[in-house]
């Protein structure tokens, strides 16, 4: 069998070993080495202490300057740095438990004039009581449901196809993705009674203050009863009062609406094996969070990173 040589690439004549870890050139005598080392001084270790202190312990960039020797820019750089460093590395979830819940909520900001909102997630088993973000996605205009069912078929086949359920608040159109998808779907309790209780009115001369406080008890009690000749009962009620003239046009809206869908509101008697959440707080709970951190972001990018970074560095949360 013929043996080919590698030939030097200056003048393709014959390569001879000029040490250990160089070769020369039998024609023009240039030398080279076989693995050339990276030009320059060795990198120095990245910090992540800058990280954990602001993202866990709660303390802004600023107050690291005041303990430290450096200054406020150079804390600034390294922090950007270990930032940009760790939201290039890919991020593994494993959530244990072969039935799943998906959870929904997104926040809104202005930038420049432009509405932007983010979508956030998380994921939660049946058999826990432990919610696990997802990281968020920046989409430009307002919530809608094409925007959700865009992030819901972007999810990993390995969560998606355990999803079973999902629990949201009043997002119009949610319910054809969960038809498409074959889930039950969970009303939030916390965002309907809010607004109820909004126009329920403290005062004693509100017009119709009687009407709207015995729909706000309705409701409750709706959302809550075992009994389905009491539970008709209070619908019929709820029904009636909707009528009535002292009832405020966007209370009588929301009454029919949640007449309309009530088995959406109740999901959670009707599947007890389930543990459904009823209400989204533990999506409030991390939106809360986030905000404490992105008082003072500029841009959409930069909110959309420091989302990122905060749902990393906090992505487990209670839901009972």
């Amino acid at each position: 069998m013929k043996i080919l040589q590698e030939k030097s690439q200056c003048c393709a004549a014959k390569i001879i070993r000029f040490g250990g870890k160089r070769r020369q050139c039998s024609a023009c005598r240039k030398t080279w080495r076989v693995h050339p080392a990276k030009r320059g001084r060795k990198a120095k270790r990245r910090q992540n202490h800058y990280l954990t202190k602001v993202f866990r312990s709660g303390f802004t960039v600023k107050q690291l300057a005041c303990h430290s020797r450096l200054s406020v820019a150079a804390i600034y750089k390294r922090f950007n740095r270990g930032l940009t460093d760790s939201l290039n590395r890919r991020r593994v979830i494993r959530i244990k438990g072969k039935k799943l819940i998906l959870l929904l909520d997104a926040i809104w900001q202005y930038f420049s004039g432009e509405l932007w909102t983010l979508y956030r997630l998380s994921v939660k088993s049946i058999d826990s009581f432990q919610a696990t973000l997802l990281d968020p996605v920046l989409r430009l205009g307002k919530e809608s449901a094409s925007n959700w069912r865009e992030m819901i078929d972007e999810l990993p086949p390995g969560i998606k196809n355990r999803v079973i359920a999902l629990v949201s608040d009043g997002i119009k159109g949610i319910e054809t993705v969960t038809e498409d998808n074959g889930w039950l779907i969970q009303r939030c309790h916390f965002h309907l009674l809010g607004l109820l209780y909004k126009m329920r009115g403290k005062r004693a001369a509100t017009p119709g203050r009687l009407v709207r406080e015995k729909i706000c008890c309705l409701v409750k009690l709706a959302l809550r009863e075992t009994s389905a000749r009491r539970l008709n009962n209070q619908c019929g009620q709820l029904a009636k009062l909707a009528k009535h003239p002292k009832c405020p046009k966007r209370m009588r809206k929301i009454v029919r609406d949640f007449l309309r869908r009530i088995e959406e509101f109740r999901a959670y008697l009707e599947y007890p094996e389930l543990r459904l959440p009823t209400t989204t707080n533990v999506m409030e709970s991390a939106n809360s969070v986030l905000r404490r951190k992105v008082k003072t972001v500029n841009s959409p990018q930069s909110w959309h990173k420091w989302a990122l970074a905060v749902t990393r560095f906090k992505s487990k949360f209670t839901c009972e």
